[in-house]
């Protein structure tokens, strides 16, 4: 017998052939445990041989390598339907019905009213499937071997769901694939290298980012200057492409609003942010932030976490310019920064030019609308906004760092070390004391059934001793609130100096320097008209508040 070659669909123009024999093969990541009898080569010489035999007209081979059978938006699965559904093929083969796929409903659907309606054979060759030969077995046989195939792929998805919970909740990672930056460890696959190339790539777009640029100018400037795609960079490193269209060759704002949010870059790993809605479907569902599994530094951190926490903050609010042609010299440079002292809502930013005179200004959003909510437009010039900005940081830098610390302390509240130390013992001399006093009660109460004690003076001591428990309790729940307090307040001055540490002169604004340093900026209700009109602006920085600096 000669030796049948038959060509991949993918290698023939199918368009304009008939009485095509479909030989399909599939193989999922699963199915690859089940060793060499499910292999893709494996079916092929048994279908071929099946092919030869019968003599079966047109065969193409149509794989689909690493999909699961509950997916049936698989190419080679999809292309085959297709040429169906055209009047096309003549017979359908496969090794057996689990191949073809593991959906109840859906391989009724083909084997009972889709092949029939289009007078295509099918075959299923180790489950004795013919539809040319059928027989009252095979009739009842083969819808219960399409459900057991189902719930084969069901308990198979459960105990992979299990494994992946079980990994991710001791801190392995998950993820094929490592996110643009970084590459697997050759000697430990569950360790993450950093990309050199592609962590620089990273830390531009953080920096833009900060520095107040869109994502519509980033994504023009990766593709402006051709820097790879995380799909290409794949390719560079000598692993297989993910990318199914062009458009994965390109880069898009899509692309910049995960990276941008992924706290992996901190040298994090974050598990379990999404899930799939079930086995048969495999949309993915996000999973609420507070539900994630973190593990901090477990690889080489790409971002510092002061630049993140910037960017987060500043991705919250729109950047909008009503008029691009007064783009430049009009950035909305306190985007997202500026409330309303009267109602509480946002700023709105207005840029406007008049006989080439820069009037941009920010207004109450309540105030601006058909319906106004708020009795004030609280209106302000940014000019003005950004001078009193200014002058507030500069002031603030030219305080000795020892004064600023001291009036900080001061605004918190915070107890000199001495009395923090002496609160600490308080506390835990108190914690003893309950705990003692608990033995105590308890002895009285064994002494009292042993008739040791009376029930009088068992009644008297084990009173006075739950009364002053009580007390201890309040007292240690105060000295626990006071020191947390202190605590905290301790941390937020700590992260407001090292990053106010970073700027021995400031000249002038810009949006990074803003959003780093400058929480919000409350605009009060002005006083009086034209030269008499004041009004009042409270500046709140990041951790620490309000300051007076006088």
């Amino acid at each position: 017998m000669r030796t049948l070659t038959i060509k991949d669909y993918t290698q023939v123009d199918t368009s304009k052939m008939s009485n095509i024999t479909v030989v399909y093969c599939r193989l999922s990541q699963d199915d690859r445990m089940d060793g060499e009898s499910n292999s893709i080569v494996n079916q092929k010489q048994m279908l071929a041989k099946i092919v030869s035999e019968k003599e079966l007209p047109n065969p193409l081979f149509f794989v689909d390598d690493g999909w699961t059978g509950t997916n049936f938006n698989r190419p080679a699965i999809s292309k085959a339907l297709t040429l169906v559904q055209n009047g096309q093929v003549r017979n359908f083969i496969c090794k057996d019905l689990s191949r073809l796929g593991r959906d109840f409903i859906k391989i009724g659907q083909l084997t009972e009213i889709t092949f029939p309606s289009h007078d295509v054979r099918f075959l299923a060759v180790n489950d004795n499937i013919d539809s040319n030969h059928p027989s009252e077995t095979n009739d009842i046989f083969l819808p219960i071997k399409s459900l057991m195939d189902e719930l084969y792929a069901k308990d198979v998805s459960k105990k992979v769901k299990a494994v992946f919970h079980a990994k991710a909740k001791a801190g392995q990672k998950i993820s094929f694939n490592p996110p643009y930056g970084y590459k697997k460890d050759p000697d430990d696959l569950n360790h993450w290298l950093v990309d050199e190339e592609a962590a620089e790539i990273v830390q531009k777009i953080f920096e833009k980012a900060k520095n107040g640029e869109n994502l519509s100018q980033i994504t023009h400037w990766l593709n402006n200057t051709h820097v790879p795609t995380p799909n290409q960079q794949r390719q560079k490193n000598g692993l297989k492409s993910l990318a199914q269209t062009y458009s994965e060759n390109i880069w898009r704002r899509a692309t910049l609003e995960v990276m941008l949010d992924r706290q992996e870059y901190l040298g994090h790993t974050v598990s379990l942010k999404t899930r799939k809605k079930s086995f048969k479907n495999r949309k993915r569902v996000d999973i609420p932030k507070e539900e994630w599994l973190i593990f901090k530094n477990t690889h080489p951190a790409i971002i510092d976490q002061a630049t993140f926490d910037v960017v987060q903050k500043m991705r919250q609010h729109k950047r909008i310019r009503r008029n691009l042609k007064l783009e430049k010299g009009h950035e909305n440079l306190f985007a997202g920064l500026v409330f309303c002292h009267t109602c509480g809502n946002k700023h709105r930013f207005c840029a406007q030019q008049k006989k080439n005179v820069n009037l941009d200004h920010y207004k109450c959003s309540a105030y601006s609308k058909e319906i106004r909510t708020c009795e004030n437009a609280h209106y302000i010039r940014k000019d003005c906004l950004e001078q009193i900005v200014l002058s507030d940081l500069q002031a603030l830098l030219q305080l000795d760092e020892n004064k600023l610390l001291s009036k900080l302390e001061e605004q918190f509240q915070i107890e000199n070390t001495k009395q923090t130390k002496k609160q600490r013992k308080q506390l835990v001399d108190g914690q003893k004391r309950i705990q003692q006093i608990d033995q105590f009660i308890q002895k009285l109460y064994e002494d009292n059934l042993l008739g040791k004690i009376s029930d009088e003076r068992f009644e008297t001591l084990s009173k006075s001793y739950e009364q002053e428990q009580i007390k201890l309790k309040e007292l240690v729940k105060s000295l626990e609130e006071q020191i947390a307090k202190n605590s905290s307040s301790q941390k937020n001055i700590d992260q407001f100096l090292t990053r106010i540490r970073k700027y021995t002169k400031i000249e002038s604004l810009n949006v990074a320097l803003v959003n780093e340093l400058i929480d919000k900026i409350v605009i009060h209700k002005p006083i009086g008209s034209g030269r008499n009109r004041t009004i009042e602006i409270d500046i709140y920085y990041n951790f620490i508040g309000r300051i007076d600096i006088r």
